[in-house]
């Protein structure tokens, strides 16, 4: 499934995280942190979409280092949850590149 997360309005890595669960449609009580993501995409049965996921991260030029970082964090730990069986990708999108 190809989960689009738009980063214009991020500005934080609460933000990010916050908008990776909209993505999946977590439940209320999911974790906000990379081991909770973690158990949720290698081991599944937890959010309102299983994977594969297929991650599309839209971030503008000007993007806070806060969110740069999470968003590079998270892209290597999505390749770490991929060796251990997670159906997951990731793809980030600098500008305003379209995606058609």
């Amino acid at each position: 499934m190809a989960i689009v997360l738009d980063g214009e309005h991020w500005k934080t890595e609460s933000d990010f995280i916050e908008a990776v669960l909209d993505g999946v449609d977590a439940p209320d009580w999911h974790g906000r942190n990379y081991n909770a993501l973690r158990d949720s995409f290698v081991t599944g049965s937890i959010n309102g979409f299983e994977p594969p996921y297929d991650f599309i991260i839209k971030l503008p030029q000007q993007t806070s280092a806060e969110v740069a970082d999470a968003v590079a964090y998270f892209t290597a730990r999505m390749s770490e949850w991929r060796d251990e069986g997670g159906l997951l990708s990731v793809r980030v999108v600098l500008g305003s590149c379209s995606l058609n």
